[in-house]
């Protein structure tokens, strides 16, 4: 019979199996094995469920099967996990492998704006140039490269990779960390394989930071109200370029093709919601701006916080949308002496104690977590403060929806990871204790697409039982255990917060609906002009009657009445400062370019600004916060303001 015949008779009868395997040539390391039984674990499934000595079935990658009852198939590699606990693979939503830059900060107060130079193709000025500057085509601002894609970089370094698996994670969405609009993420696993296998979804989030400290010193944007105009303009531009391009397709003839933009090309997506769009704020107030801008673009966004929204957490609830919190939290200053403490500042110590409480107090607003690695100087630090967020309130559930099945969803895999369930992909964490919210039950493995990866691989044990760390001293001469002890009097310390809420006692002395103001002097800047010895009746906070014996009004001097004797007193409307440049952040002047119509001042005012105190010390009621840019400066027309009842 001829060869091939017999080939074909017998290809019928071979498992599927061992069809689908790669065949690969000599020389090759062999294939480990694909199916394998991770048996009497405790497996949490997903937050609030859990399965007690479960047995996990995985096959060419996949979990096959989970629960109490489940046989090991007769192909499988059995591994004893006998008071081991299992959970979904860890993810983390914004990682920095190799990070070149520290989270950004946006509260500055005004600084001195650079010297006009130009700018971005304006013309006619010394220092600018006419026609596009760029070497290639994109965007005219070089902070502004919504085309940079992380996958297309992605080459991580093995120790970073390491690193993380440590911590338990077994997949991160990896984002860029340059410019104003920066880019997208991608979502990769954090195994040793090749990296085009490694990207488990190419374009994740764009990434937008109010970030005015990069680019050159002389070039537009370098204000936080310049910052904020780019970010409006950019998407109002990419808008435009879709419905150009998109119009000329319709109908070419008799018209020049518009201009090709790889950088407006590529934020279509997120102008159609496609692509959730990452806002990197900076600070507790421009939350809110951040929030309000991407209302206005009609944006599908979240926000990855700074870590200060315990200030005002008012506004990230006012927000409504997840946010990415990161754990890295101000460390307290080492002091040589104790005379030196008088140094620090009571915000700094309040910082210190408020940060371990910010995922905690979103949650209690009702807002959708996830948990980061990101601004961490140190990774090794992300489970201790991890514990520390845990003892000021946050839950183990909302902590383990926070590393598993909301940046899942959030990453828009939610159908293939972060819960162990048939059918998704085998990323688990393992650890050999009781919990992963212990700190000092380090991670044993991790499992990623299937194989296993130990994690803390170096680790020795003495002789005798104990950690070796726990005798050889450090380089303070402190031992393990005293560092151990150390470690938990400080844990001890941020159980309990100490400082007060910034907004403890915040508003109005006193909010009476009725208030009566006697025999006092009335200027009311309007037809009646000067009153002497008269009464104003206020009423919900609008005048509600001006004249002379309101008192003995009943219904204006009734019982539900506060009454302040005015006698001698003068009475005015509430003072307007029509130009005013306090209660700014980040700069009053956006000084590179001659003409900057395209900033608004109420994007970056400041309401945590000690000017709002001096205002009213001076008796202003009213402000009107104005900028100016060298020919550009800016005036509103007065409008009188009176007293009279409504």
């Amino acid at each position: 019979m001829n060869p091939w015949c017999q080939w074909l008779a017998i290809l019928p009868l071979l498992p599927g199996t061992v069809l689908g395997a790669d065949i690969l040539p000599p020389g090759h390391r062999p294939v480990p094995p694909g199916v394998h039984a991770l048996a009497g674990a405790r497996v949490i499934v997903k937050p609030g469920e859990v399965i007690d000595d479960a047995t996990i079935v995985i096959r060419d990658g996949f979990i096959q099967a989970v629960g109490k009852d489940v046989t090991p198939p007769a192909d499988a590699r059995i591994w004893e996990m006998k008071g081991a606990t299992i959970y979904a693979g860890l993810i983390d939503p914004c990682l920095t492998l190799n990070p070149t830059n520290r989270p950004i900060s946006s509260p500055r107060t005004e600084f001195d704006a650079a010297a006009t130079a130009g700018g971005v193709n304006f013309f006619g000025v010394p220092g600018g140039e006419r026609g596009q500057s760029r070497a290639a085509p994109g965007y005219e601002l070089p902070q502004v490269t919504p085309e940079s894609r992380a996958a297309r970089n992605f080459a991580p370094d093995k120790k970073g990779l390491e690193s993380m698996r440590e911590l338990g994670f077994t997949a991160g969405n990896v984002m860029p960390e340059k410019g104003i609009l920066r880019g997208t993420s991608a979502l990769v696993a954090l195994s040793d394989v090749d990296p085009n296998e490694a990207i488990i979804k190419a374009d994740t989030f764009q990434h937008v930071a109010f970030d005015a400290e990069g680019g050159k010193e002389d070039a537009y944007p370098k204000s936080l109200m310049g910052v904020v105009a780019v970010v409006r303009q950019a998407f109002f531009d990419a808008q435009h370029h879709g419905r150009e391009h998109e119009y000329f397709r319709e109908h070419p003839q008799g018209r020049k093709p518009p201009e090709f933009n790889p950088s407006l090309e590529a934020l279509a997506p997120a102008v159609a919601r496609h692509v959730p769009v990452v806002f990197e704020p900076g600070s507790a107030l421009m939350v809110d701006r951040a929030a309000r801008v991407a209302r206005e673009l009609e944006l599908n966004f979240h926000v990855l916080a700074c870590g200060q929204e315990w200030r005002r957490p008012d506004l990230a609830k006012a927000s409504g949308v997840s946010f990415i919190v990161p754990l890295d939290f101000p460390e307290l200053p080492k002091m040589p002496g104790q005379d030196d403490w008088d140094q620090v500042s009571l915000d700094q110590f309040r910082a210190w104690d408020w940060a371990p409480e910010n995922a905690a107090l979103l949650r209690q607003q009702g807002l959708e977590i996830a948990l980061t690695t990101y601004g961490l100087s140190d990774k090794k630090n992300f489970r201790r403060n991890l514990r520390f967020a845990l003892d000021r309130g946050l839950s183990e559930d909302d902590a383990l929806a926070a590393l598993t099945t909301i940046p899942a969803r959030l990453c828009g895999v939610s159908d293939r990871f972060g819960t162990i369930e048939a059918g998704k992909v085998a990323n688990l964490t393992v650890v050999p204790g009781g919990s992963y919210f212990d700190p000092d039950n380090k991670v044993r493995e991790v499992w990623i697409d299937g194989r296993v990866y130990p994690a803390n691989p170096g680790e020795a044990k003495s002789p005798g039982g104990k950690d070796s760390t726990t005798s050889v001293p450090d380089k303070d001469g402190k031992s393990g255990d005293e560092k151990k002890k150390k470690q938990e009097e400080m844990r001890e310390l941020r159980k309990k917060r100490i400082a007060r809420s910034p907004l403890e006692g915040r508003g109005p002395l006193a909010d009476f609906p009725v208030v009566l103001v006697r025999g006092a002097t009335i200027w009311t800047c309007g037809p009646q002009g000067i009153l002497t010895n008269a009464d104003l009746l206020v009423r919900d906070g609008k005048v509600a009657a001006i004249g002379r014996d309101l008192f003995k009004d009943k219904e204006a001097g009734g019982k539900a009445a506060f009454n302040v004797e005015a006698t001698g007193l003068h009475v005015t409307p509430g003072l307007i400062d029509c130009h005013n440049h306090s209660m700014v952040l980040g700069a009053v002047n956006e000084g590179t370019l001659p003409s900057t119509a395209m900033v608004r001042i109420g994007d970056v005012i400041n309401s945590e600004s000690i000017n709002v105190h001096k205002q009213l010390a001076e008796r202003d009621s009213e402000t009107a916060g104005w900028r100016e840019s060298r020919g550009d400066e800016v005036h509103p027309r007065a409008t009188g303001h009176q007293i009279r009842s409504r």
